[in-house]
């Protein structure tokens, strides 16, 4: 349940102050369902696999904006965030038993950072803008075990206790020192167009489930998958930040009253140190078998790796005609981006492939109306260390209206109007069938689905 509060003061001093103070407490419980194979093993005799997660978040931001000339301003501040987590799984019975698994215990993130922005009008054309942060990032785990002091049961091998005490050996206590920075200028020469260039370094810290899970049993490692490719996943104790460097460039061409627009931002990003991912080499799970397979899910670890990544934005958007029958107009976006780690030339995973919405827009009256093309090219070029799913391409045609009234307004719509059947190319795997205590106990191959036709309604007021 997060609590958020804000507190502005308003100018003191020639400043303005905000303050904003944030606790979220997160208390999960998880286990199978009747849809799914409640009872396991041999005979079926287990009752499921209860996962539990507590989570404690207490944060704090203080900012500032000062304005130290007619035509520059100062924003300074500061953030505070401490965050807590357990991750346990209690037994069950079988080989999850008799003890509970500690997945993470008091896994700990805390963030301390300082961060100072500065825009110049340096005269009615040129504007710059830069800005610096700081960030100190310290984590921590508790030691750990699974649910028996062993490494196996019969002719499963599963290395809960090498892998525990492996674990429990090593330094845990983490620290990071990261630093963020930004550079903007902007140009422009008249009131129809407008320049901008930008420079960005950004740090980016493991989280918790990224540097601390351990065990390389494929059943637990399955359990933390947080990025949906159906895949386990082991921690890495070593992993360093990812830093980000982007150069970009953006143009806006317009008319004066903007009724026309068309904007262009291409850019390109190198990575080092990109939290990717590699078949792992050493572990209960880490066979010949799962280092090859191509068509199958398999159990990886986080690796740091150098990686970039190109593309570019585009939008725009004019009016089309004006009649009795009311305004029409045509907007449209595109998006293309290329991924690639630079180690294994593998591409990098969950990537969208190039992209595209038109809309045909018509107000008259009270009414607001839209006709929506939604375009997405195959995706082929997938990250192939995590057999990632390719995605065949797709046009989706959507319907969407509205008619306002001074205090009311009714929203309607349908949403791929022709009911197509398509894949998201970001949805990951489809892991909702199947024998889910077994890695590859549900087929793999299948991407999730977008939904179906779907038809909505919406009435709101205004008082």
């Amino acid at each position: 349940m997060p609590w958020s509060i804000w507190v502005i003061p308003g100018n003191m001093n020639g400043a303005c102050w905000k303050r904003a103070a944030t606790i979220k407490k997160t208390r999960h419980e998880m286990q199978f369902g009747d849809g799914k194979q409640y009872y396991y093993g041999d005979p079926a005799t287990i009752p499921g696999m209860p996962m539990d997660t507590k989570a404690n978040l207490t944060g704090v931001v203080v900012s500032a904006d000062i304005d130290l000339s007619e035509g520059d301003i100062l924003r300074v501040g500061g953030e505070l965030q401490y965050y807590r987590l357990d991750d346990w799984w209690p037994p069950s019975g079988g080989n999850m038993a008799p003890n509970t698994f500690e997945n993470i215990n008091n896994g700990q993130r805390d963030r301390y950072a300082l961060f100072g922005e500065w825009e110049a009008n340096l005269d009615p054309q040129w504007v710059s803008l830069f800005g610096v942060r700081h960030e100190t990032v310290k984590m921590n785990t508790g030691d750990v075990h699974g649910y028996a002091e062993t490494n196996g049961m019969g002719m499963m091998v599963n290395n809960q206790l090498i892998d525990s005490s492996n674990f429990n050996s090593q330094d845990r206590n983490k620290t990071d020192r990261n630093w963020d920075l930004t550079a903007l200028l902007r140009y422009t020469p008249d009131s129809t167009q407008t320049y901008e260039f930008g420079l960005a370094r950004k740090t980016r810290s493991p989280n918790l489930y990224e540097r601390y899970t351990w065990s390389t049993w494929a059943m637990a490692a399955i359990m933390n998958n947080f990025v949906g490719d159906g895949n386990g996943y082991i921690g890495n104790l070593d992993l360093e930040p990812e830093v980000a460097h982007t150069v970009s460039f953006t143009l806006d061409w317009h008319s004066q009253d903007r009724r026309w627009e068309f904007k262009a931002t291409p850019y390109y990003t190198r990575v080092t140190d990109y939290i990717d991912a590699m078949r792992c080499t050493d572990g209960a799970s880490c066979t010949e078998a799962n280092a090859t397979t191509t068509d199958q899910f398999v159990v990886l670890q986080y690796v740091n790796q150098p990686a970039r990544l190109y593309g570019i934005d585009l939008y725009g958007h004019m009016p089309l005609a004006k009649t009795d029958w009311g305004r029409f107009g045509l907007n449209g976006v595109l998006n293309y981006t290329n991924g690639k780690n630079l180690d294994t030339d593998d591409g990098l995973y969950n990537v969208m492939p190039l992209n595209a919405t038109l809309i045909l827009t018509h107000q008259h009256g009270g009414w607001d109306n839209a006709l929506e093309l939604v375009l997405a090219h195959r995706k082929d070029d997938v990250s192939d260390v995590r057999n990632e799913i390719k995605t065949p391409g797709y046009g989706l045609l959507n319907l969407r209206g509205s008619y306002s009234w001074k205090q009311a307004r009714v929203d309607f719509g349908i949403e791929n109007l022709f009911d197509k059947l398509y894949y998201l190319p970001t949805g990951g795997a489809y892991t909702g069938q199947g024998r889910t205590m077994a890695i590859n106990g549900i087929p793999w191959g299948i991407a999730v689905p977008g939904k179906g036709r779907s038809v909505y309604t919406a009435v709101s007021f205004k008082f």
